[in-house]
């Protein structure tokens, strides 16, 4: 082999290296954005703070300060709501050297229960912009700043609980409730198995959520 074919070659696979190590860093940024998801909608407070360094920062609007103490200060208000989802998209990363800039776009909904037993979503929609650092092999967030788009605010009824009067009320729409850690599904992991069970099939399955008009 030629000494000019080596060198082509050599470079070839540095640059294939590099391509994976940025492909490999990309991917455990988007895990670490996730993983802070579920920690917030499971209210997994270790798993939360996990996300930030020890010196890690968060301005969230209504607080600005350390992302860990972040955690111990926001999870104990979401087990307060009823329920609440943090969903991803568009997650841009810009990667440089041992640090990454980052863009996710989040929709987030927190359900609260009214006195009258009707609820309120409250819908915010908005932007993560955060600074990562990579240190000792690992991705965490040293810096993160929400920016909000859109918000809405929905009143509404628990549809699962009067679509199917007939059933049980633990189980009133045959599917298995998300709850907080520990008691949510989630956590059953490769024990999933023990949670599921044959059903009896709803022979009429729309007839419930036309009813829902009845009531709303």
């Amino acid at each position: 082999m030629s000494d000019s074919l080596t060198a082509q070659l050599s470079a070839r696979l540095d640059a294939l290296e590099s391509e994976l190590t940025a492909l490999r860093d990309k991917e455990a940024i988007r895990e670490v954005i996730h993983r802070y998801c579920r920690g917030a909608d499971r209210c997994d407070q270790q798993a939360f703070k996990d996300c930030y360094w020890e010196d890690g920062y968060d301005d969230h609007g209504f607080f600005g300060g350390n992302g860990q103490a972040f955690g111990d200060y926001v999870i104990p208000i979401l087990q307060q709501a009823e329920a609440s989802i943090h969903a991803i998209t568009n997650t841009i990363i810009d990667l440089k050297g041992d640090r990454a800039f980052c863009e996710s776009q989040w929709s987030v909904v927190h359900r609260l229960k009214k006195p009258d037993g009707d609820f309120l979503d409250y819908w915010h929609q908005g932007r993560y912009l955060d600074i990562f650092e990579k240190r000792g092999g690992e991705w965490r967030i040293l810096c993160r700043t929400i920016v909000g788009d859109m918000d809405r605010l929905l009143r509404t009824k628990d549809m699962r609980a009067v679509m199917l009067p007939g059933q049980p009320a633990s189980d009133n729409n045959n599917t298995m409730r998300g709850g907080r850690k520990p008691n949510d599904p989630v956590f059953a992991g490769f024990d999933l198995q023990t949670l599921v069970h044959d059903r009896t099939p709803i022979e009429d399955l729309w007839s419930p959520f036309y009813a829902l008009e009845q009531i709303l």
